[in-house]
């Protein structure tokens, strides 16, 4: 061979070697894009499944989602919506203080006996029914009672290290601190009154949610114990449980089991969905909700009524500790993270902070899902 036939011979072969490696590093690039591809295809189709017992602040969470998302908020026409639920959250109260103070013994005053004996004899069969000015104007008038305050302060009572049992929703006191403002005919109700307006949840509620970085499906469903036969229609491709548990409950028993303390109820269903085989390699993240609640009520209650080896004293931090800690307990997978996260469900900033925090373990939960290196990548 000459020097140039060399030449020419080896600047060949680099050529080929060039062509290999670009015809590679496509390959390589197409592979990359269909997974980013198929990973923006389950972004779409996250499903974030709400589960815990009634009354834990699930539906509350729900309606937050629709206020943060992008472009979220409530309609005229949806707030309108809320009107007679808050009617009804009024009455139905009011009527529990009522009947609480005569089993506790406590008499009303005189002129407040009438608008007693007035709003036991409205059946309530429909959402708001029987409402009229003149009714809510007595409804005023006994919460201002010292007898209906007496009651009302008696479902914090435990000086038998047991509650009077009787039921009253956790907005009771804040619809009736505002009932100047549902006095005016055709009110307009506020976010703050659609968030805590309460009503029974059944049956299954979802819905899609848009965020900057995320979208999702998430799934509502009804917590009392009759409902509970129904989630398993919902088991099927979710991308994350997020549990609710009331912190405040701890002295509080099942509408439909007075034997039974909601928070022993909780631990168990949390047991139960927490080592479901079905959700093994799915991302649990627990919210433990009420926590303003909770934090005035630990001063007086004592958290021993439901644990009777807590040995905090009425310290906000040891006792959402303690609690925490029996939830975490439950979980059998010890390769398993459960998310924790203390939360006020009527307080959207609260929410939309802890969001963010939910989004992105979401998002690592897709990364994990797909076998991405980092959420960067996509």
């Amino acid at each position: 061979w000459t020097a140039s036939a060399y030449d020419r011979r080896v600047r060949k072969f680099d050529f080929n070697i060039m062509c290999c490696a670009s015809g590679h590093d496509e390959v390589t690039k197409e592979i990359d894009r269909g997974i980013k591809k198929e990973a923006r295809a389950f972004r779409e189709q996250v499903k974030l499944l709400l589960l815990g017992p009634g009354e834990s602040g699930k539906s509350t969470i729900f309606k937050q989602m629709k206020i943060i998302q992008i472009n979220g908020g409530f309609t005229q026409k949806e707030l309108e919506a809320f009107r007679p639920v808050i009617y009804n959250n009024l009455i139905s109260q009011m009527k529990v203080l009522v009947n609480a103070a005569e089993r506790l013994g406590i008499p009303l005053l005189d002129y407040n006996k009438p608008q007693a004996q007035a709003l036991n004899e409205i059946s309530g069969t429909s959402m708001g029914g029987g409402w009229t000015t003149d009714l809510g104007i007595g409804i005023k008038s006994l919460w201002a009672d010292p007898g209906i305050r007496g009651a009302f302060a008696a479902k914090d009572s435990d000086v038998n290290h047991r509650t009077v049992h009787f039921h009253l929703n956790d907005s009771a006191s804040f619809f009736f601190d505002n009932i100047d403002r549902y006095l005016v005919p055709d009110f307009i109700p506020t976010e703050q009154d659609a968030l805590r307006a309460r009503v029974r949840s059944t049956g299954i509620d979802e819905a899609e949610f848009a965020f900057q970085d995320l979208s999702f499906k998430m799934v509502d469903v009804g917590g009392q114990r009759s409902e509970r036969r129904k989630w398993i229609h919902c088991f099927e491709s979710v991308t994350a449980i997020l549990y609710v548990c009331s912190l405040s409950e701890y002295d509080q028993y099942l509408r439909e089991d007075e034997t039974q303390l909601r928070m022993h109820e909780s631990l168990l269903l949390f047991d139960e969905i927490c080592n479901n085989q079905a959700f093994r390699k799915t991302a649990i993240i627990l919210f433990l909700n009420k926590e303003d609640l909770f934090r005035e009520k630990i001063q007086k209650v004592d958290l021993r009524i439901c644990f009777p080896n807590y040995e905090g004293g009425a310290s906000y931090e040891n006792g959402t500790s303690f609690i925490r800690d029996r939830f975490l307990e439950k979980n059998l997978q010890p390769n398993r993270t459960i998310f924790v996260h203390f939360t006020c469900a009527i307080n959207t900033e609260n929410i939309e902070f802890v969001f963010k925090s939910v989004r992105h373990t979401l998002l690592n939960q897709i990364i994990g899902t797909i076998g991405l290196g980092n959420d960067d990548d996509f």
